[in-house]
């Protein structure tokens, strides 16, 4: 059951860090679901990597799953990796909807 978990679990880890890959590094901002292209380069660069970094983040927790189904040794992985992708994206949403930006 171990390789059908991890081959299974593969796919969408390399798909987070593609599409990680792809938003920084590549300056696919347009792939941010809801940016409608209003900020400045500096803003937008920071925007590409804090979702870079929630991909990421996402993609580490997911693998938490196929560390569990080969050694058994991580407690509660459903809770681990909800909460870690849901802290994430919560920190996310917030820095970049409610919380005022800093002056420059």
């Amino acid at each position: 059951m171990a390789l059908a978990s991890t081959l299974l679990s593969a796919v969408p880890i390399a798909l987070l860090l593609l599409l990680a890959w792809a938003i920084r590094y590549r300056g696919k901002v347009g792939l941010i679901a809801g940016y409608d292209g209003d900020l400045s380069p500096d803003r937008e660069a920071e925007l590409a990597r804090d979702a870079a970094r929630v991909l990421v983040v996402a993609a580490a927790a997911t693998s938490l799953l196929i560390v569990d189904a080969w050694t058994g040794s991580v407690p509660r992985p459903d809770v681990l990796v909800t909460v870690a992708i849901v802290v994430a994206v919560t920190w996310f949403l917030y820095k970049w909807n409610v919380r005022e930006p800093a002056d420059d």
